[in-house]
């Protein structure tokens, strides 16, 4: 543990040491605040409903709750495959990582550490985004009561088992490729064509993993059969297990 401790603090701090994940922080609160200013605006102005009955809170509906969909589907996929693509295809492509092998620790513990570096960067940007659009909603908008902020923030903490399956399987590709720009390409195709799947063929909702972002809908609401759940836990098990261990085999034997 030890060692992989000091590899997870190492590829950390390279990844911080990289000022567009920091910009691309403020970047989202900002996106956040210039919503919810466009929001009490056009609400002040014409009514929660405009002349041709639509709404601007039906788009993009403001509070931690109203935005985390957004951000989930969106932004944070993208930081996300950036992450893994500096930490592995563009340390590969730049004969950095030979330094970092040659250090005293396993590389399956080397792997898991650059992809929990992605999945705690994803956990700062969603505690960054869950507390300033709350905080925005307390002042602006209607006050939450603790209850719902719990609520909230545990929606957003569940959000992080299907962001680390997501990385998991963003770094497997990653390793596949020689060029960073390539790699992310890829990734971004990959994961338009996963999003879309679900709305052309409905039955593959349930197989598809980028389906289970959204899950914490399941576990705020009516709680479906306790059978659905475990088969909900185990095909995500399953998913994470799969990328993971392809990933650290691939990244075992792989010449650098």
């Amino acid at each position: 543990m030890t060692a992989l401790w000091a590899a997870y603090r190492n590829e950390w701090s390279k990844l911080m040491r990289r000022k567009k994940y920091i910009v691309f922080l403020f970047i989202g609160l900002a996106f956040i605040a210039l919503w919810t200013a466009l929001d009490q605006l056009i609400t002040g102005l014409m009514g929660r409903q405009s002349f041709t009955g639509f709404s601007l809170t039906s788009l993009l509906p403001s509070g931690p709750m109203g935005i985390l969909s957004f951000f989930l589907r969106i932004l944070i996929p993208f930081l996300m495959f950036m992450g893994v693509t500096d930490l592995l295809t563009v340390e590969g492509a730049e004969n950095t990582m030979k330094a970092m092998l040659s250090r005293p620790v396993e590389r399956w513990k080397l792997y898991a550490a650059k992809i929990l570096a992605v999945v705690t960067y994803a956990a700062l940007y969603l505690a960054g985004i869950f507390v300033f659009s709350s905080i925005l909603n307390q002042i602006f908008g209607r006050a939450l009561s603790i209850g719902e902020l719990l609520i909230s923030l545990a929606s957003y903490a569940l959000t992080l088992v299907p962001l680390a399956i997501l990385a998991s399987f963003a770094a497997l590709i990653a390793l596949l490729c020689k060029s960073g720009s390539l790699t992310m390409f890829l990734l971004l195709l990959i994961y338009l064509i996963l999003s879309l799947l679900p709305i052309i063929f409905p039955v593959m909702t349930e197989m598809l993993f980028t389906s289970y972002l959204g899950w914490y809908r399941l576990w705020i609401g009516a709680l479906p059969s306790p059978s659905k759940l475990i088969h909900m836990l185990l095909i995500v098990l399953g998913y994470g297990t799969a990328f993971f261990t392809a990933g650290s085999l691939v990244f075992d034997r792989k010449e650098y």
